[in-house]
């Protein structure tokens, strides 16, 4: 059980979260930059079965603490010539199994709580959730095709100045 704790100190500690958004800062940086260096913009329909790995695999870097998923895979996209708005919405549909699964998974390992007098709230919380949810992305992909990455990006950064300067 040593090992875990290992883990957990150093990859899960302030400085790790801080590299994270300001990586994850600069890749957006790099999508934005480099979509405006290229005339050819796949869209959601043209993506190839190539692209749709490499941004499952760049999907990876958001197990880092501070990297954002959909941040990354957008970023991920654009750099593989997919439009900003084509990019979110693959992101957001490759996002429907990841988080069906884990909430199955949290589901199962905490069906002892589910009890009559209970249900009430967690319908309320899941049926508030998923507005909320719904809301948040369809406002998310209006903004995504005129704002592009640049608005997170400078989040990112000034949120790790604002953390660093708060801790260290």
């Amino acid at each position: 059980m040593g090992r875990a704790l290992d883990i957990d100190e150093h990859l899960f500690s302030t400085s790790t979260v801080l590299f994270g958004l300001v990586v994850g800062a600069f890749l957006m940086i790099a999508a934005d930059l480099y979509s405006t260096s290229y005339q050819h913009k796949r869209t959601l329909d043209q993506i190839t079965y190539k692209q749709a790995l490499v941004i499952g695999l760049i999907q990876c870097f958001s197990l880092w603490p501070g990297f954002s998923r959909s941040g990354s895979t957008i970023s991920g996209g654009v750099l593989l010539g997919l439009n900003h708005r084509a990019a979110a919405d693959f992101t957001f549909i490759m996002a429907v199994p990841i988080m069906a699964g884990a909430s199955f998974l949290s589901l199962l390992s905490n069906w002892k709580y589910f009890t009559l007098d209970v249900l009430p709230f967690f319908t309320v919380g899941f049926i508030s959730a998923f507005l909320f949810a719904y809301v948040s992305i369809r406002f998310f992909l209006r903004i995504i095709g005129r704002v592009k990455l640049m608005p997170f990006a400078i989040y990112r950064i000034v949120l790790a100045l604002v953390v660093y300067m708060i801790y260290f």
